[in-house]
């Protein structure tokens, strides 16, 4: 007990004199007055000294100070201390305070890849919180209309903001709203910065293809015996696939170079050029530019004083351009489920320049944006080129320019067109023209020119009407066949006719440029209107749009629609979201973002029959489908901290129906934090799914429920510990072809009932600081899934964990190796026990028939380097 007392009391007397120590170069002239044995008269020219002399490298320099003797300078050795400080202007010190911030932001992919560069802006050089416009404070992350309307309200009588502690004074903001805003505002003077930035980013990563692209490349394109293989160092067995033909297996790594500059915030230009997964690099290729396959842009951004203040941005080579709430006009290569537009699953509407890795949907031309008090308009026209899908429709034989487009396609590997017609070629050889290749995906096979615009009308803050409409002209027909002649086309034999079901209706319902009803055109017009009040802690705002196909532009429900109307209520501790959405089965708008639960062709045979198909690579109409499946629904979500240790961090309920099949689904998320002390939290999860859930005897019913149990350690200098366990269970469907039955010699032939599948999985997450300029983050986790999926968070990526069982870990090293220069490396280890891909007759059960799969060991080696140059 002594020893426990003494112990105690040393420790209590070291904390005592840690802080007692004061910091020259950091204290305040108050703190060097009260908390040090010396004179005001010696504080004051030990202020003065770092002010307007130098910071201190050491304590001797005291006696550099003529009222410092030796005497004083012994007596404060023991009491004062000096931290390292390095001469930086005032945007380098910034840098350095907000690195945390920056980090993440230039790590982030998919849709907030573009924001990223926007809010990274923000960061670097802030904005006077003073004059900025609504939208300009609602782009930024985080930020609700409630907390830009108090903000604006305040201005708007002259009350300035003056400090922090004065926007939070501000009445209506919530605390969440200030405090994420902090880091991108001034409020008075504006901080020092610099007239020029440049900033290059460079990407490595060596990810193998996803499981579902890697299957679609496996699946054999020869679904006949073929003639005998007169090549015995290649077999035709090896080249039956895209996977055997293009040697898929050997695919290097993917490389991507971005460069951005700005300069005094007014003159802005950015380029992009990646080196996709398994592509050539653009110097050992004679057939593609920079130009054409990289993108790039030039802006300019200024206040401009004619007939009153005007702020004005004008941008050339590629942009993104956002409105409303989607329904019209958001252009990336990303779908992302249950996109509410808030928190940072929100989108920047407006022109930004876009350098993000979007190809498919990317515009390329010239883009005005103009605000003036209450007004906004945007004009904006493209010229590109767009991947498409293209069919027989001559009848000819082969695949040609006057043949049909489908549709658009996102393409997880870009082969050229010369390769993918030497692949067919090879494939209609093998085959005997048996299975001839009809249709196939093709680059640069539409040119797509797009006049399109946006005005906004705001008559008090807070709320505002807009109008949003695009026109895109084509040098080709959209033709979608009937849906006899188009299964034809999109299945390899009429034996698999019977898999196409009900949800293939969002196939037949795509857009057509040649019709019966309103005979041929050239173009697609999507037109809408959006709208936005903030009634004092509720903000209720929505979007209209019609696709035009053969009614009136004038008139309002005669042609194929959406619409997503939504309110946001916010208090301390709480807040309230819903949104409705109906999107109609024929709105076929390749521009199409909003709000849904799945993306298009979910269920289709785009997904389902990989096997069946005509061509294999048509699987990525669904795999990289960017655009909500056609549904209506309802959505809640809420977050509330009812006890300082108790925060329903985050509940949502989804309840929808698809259009296609009219199937009914629901979906329910809760996660629970209980925090008894700081360091220490406990988070629970638990989600609920059902489709179908109106039908107790549908076929197509499932159920999924997944479980998961976090404890989470918050230790010293940011360093972070984390354990989980997640269980997962589902309930499948029956399966009602006749199955082979071995339990019993001579046994009927039965079906499979409902089968209930589960699995779990444990995990060891870590975060450990080395110092302020090294950091490592890690995991390692083990599954047993038996039918079940996991999805885990790696750092800033996903995984998706669906094999039998396996386990991996990795780490990512951040480092800032020079005061401009960043480095993050991550490395990832995988084993797992797969089923290997047997390409098989139909219900045969031979030693490798349809129902055979060998499990199989597989690992994975992964590395990811990205390297950030600020300067």
């Amino acid at each position: 007990m002594k020893k426990l007392i003494i112990i105690l009391l040393l420790t209590m007397s070291i904390i005592t004199i840690s802080e007692a120590i004061v910091d020259l170069n950091t204290a305040t002239l108050q703190e060097l007055k009260t908390q040090l044995p010396i004179t005001e008269e010696q504080a004051d020219d030990i202020y003065n000294y770092r002010f307007y002399i130098s910071f201190f490298q050491s304590i001797y320099q005291l006696r550099e100070i003529e009222s410092i003797d030796q005497e004083t300078l012994n007596l404060l050795k023991p009491l004062v201390s000096v931290s390292h400080y390095d001469e930086k202007d005032e945007s380098a010190q910034r840098r350095d305070d907000i690195y945390y911030l920056i980090e993440r932001l230039g790590s982030s992919e998919g849709l907030q890849e573009g924001m990223s560069d926007i809010w990274e802006d923000y960061l670097i050089s802030p904005r006077n919180i003073n004059k900025l416009a609504f939208s300009d404070i609602l782009n930024l992350p985080n930020t609700s209309p409630i907390d830009v309307a108090a903000i604006l309200n305040r201005v708007s009588v002259g009350d300035s903001i003056s400090n922090y502690r004065d926007l939070r004074k501000s009445p209506g903001i919530s605390y969440y709203g200030a405090k994420n805003l902090k880091n991108y505002i001034y409020y008075k003077e504006q901080p020092e910065m610099r007239d020029l930035y440049f900033d290059y980013q460079m990407k490595y990563n060596d990810s193998p293809y996803g499981d579902n692209e890697k299957e679609m490349y496996l699946e054999s394109m020869i679904r006949f015996d073929p003639p005998n293989d007169d090549d015995p160092d290649t077999p035709v067995i090896k080249r039956q696939s895209y996977w055997g033909y293009f040697n898929m297996e050997s695919h290097r790594a993917s490389m991507m170079n971005k460069l951005r500059m700005r300069y005094k915030d007014q003159f802005k230009a950015g380029f992009i050029y990646e080196t996709p997964k398994g592509s050539t690099p653009i110097f050992d290729s004679n057939s593609r530019t920079l130009f054409e396959d990289g993108k790039f842009y030039v802006g300019y951004e200024n206040n401009i004083n004619l007939l009153g203040r005007n702020f004005i941005k004008v941008y050339a080579g590629n942009f993104r351009a956002t409105f409303g709430e989607g329904l019209v006009m958001e252009n990336t290569d990303s779908y992302s489920p249950r996109k509410t537009g808030y928190g940072f699953n929100k989108r920047i509407t407006g022109i930004i320049g876009d350098i993000s890795r979007t190809q498919e949907y990317a515009l390329r031309g010239i883009a005005l944006d103009w605000k003036r008090n209450n007004l906004n308009a945007v004009v904006f026209l493209s010229s590109d080129k767009k991947d498409a899908v293209v069919y027989d429709s001559n009848e000819n034989g082969e695949l040609d320019d006057d043949d049909y487009i489908l549709g658009y396609i996102s393409m997880t590997n870009r082969f050229s067109n010369d390769e993918l017609e030497e692949a067919e070629a090879f494939f209609n050889d093998y085959a005997g023209n048996e299975n001839q290749v009809k249709i196939a995906p093709r680059l640069d096979a539409l040119q797509e020119d797009i006049i399109g615009g946006h005005f906004e009308y705001s008559p008090f803050i807070g709320t505002h009407i807009g109008f949003t409409g695009y026109e895109a002209v084509y040098d080709r027909e959209f033709v979608v066949p009937e849906e006899e002649e188009l299964k034809g086309i999109l299945i390899a034999d009429d034996y698999y006719f019977d898999k196409w079901k009900i949800t293939d209706n969002e196939i037949t319902s795509m857009y057509s440029t040649i019709s019966d009803e309103y005979g041929n055109r050239d173009y697609r017009r999507v037109v809408g209107f959006d709208w936005r009040t903030v009634l004092n802690n509720t903000s209720i705002q929505g979007e209209y749009a019609e696709l035009q196909t053969d009614g009136s532009l004038g008139k309002i429900g005669d042609d194929p629609s959406a619409l997503l109307i939504s309110s946001y209520t916010q208090f301390d501790n709480i807040y309230l979201l819903s949104i409705y959405r109906d999107y109609d089965l024929d709105f076929d708008n390749p521009y199409h973002r909003s709000f849904s639960e799945s993306e298009r062709f979910d269920d289709t045979v785009f997904e389902k029959l990989t096997y069946g198909l005509n061509n294999t690579l048509l699987n990525d109409m669904y795999n990289n489908s960017a655009q909500p499946s056609a549904e209506r629904g309802i959505y809640f979500e809420t977050r509330y901290q009812f006890h300082q240790m108790l925060t329903l961090t985050k509940a949502y309920l989804d309840i929808w129906e698809r259009k296609s099949d009219a199937r009914r689904g629901v979906r329910a998320q809760v996660k629970l934090e209980f925090k008894p002390i700081h360091q220490l939290r406990f988070r629970l999860r638990h989600k609920h799914q059902v489709k179908r859930y109106d039908d107790e005897m549908e076929r197509g019913k499932s159920q999924a429920d997944e479980t998961e149990l976090k404890l989470v350690v918050y230790l010293s200098n940011f360093n972070k510990l984390q354990l989980g366990y997640v269980y997962a269970r589902v309930l499948q469907p029956p399966y009602l072809s006749i199955l082979s039955d071995p339990a019993e010699p001579g046994a009927p032939d039965m079906a499979q009932a409902q089968t209930l599948s589960d699995g779990d999985m444990i995990y060891l997450d870590y975060t450990h600081h080395f110092n302020e300029n090294l950091k490592v983050i890690g995991a390692f986790s083990m599954w047993y899934a038996n039918g079940a999926s996991f999805w885990d968070f790696e750092d800033i990526e996903l995984d998706f964990d669906m094999s039998d069982r396996g386990y991996k870990a990795w780490f990512n090293i951040h480092s800032r190796i020079a005061n401009n220069v960043y480095l993050s490396l991550k490395y990832k280890y995988k084993q797992f026990l797969t089923r290997e891909l047997e390409f098989r007759e139909y219900n045969e059960i031979p030693d490798e028939g349809e129902y055979y799969f060998q499990r199989v060991e597989r690992e994975e080696n992964i590395v990811r380097l990205q390297l950030d140059w600020k300067f």
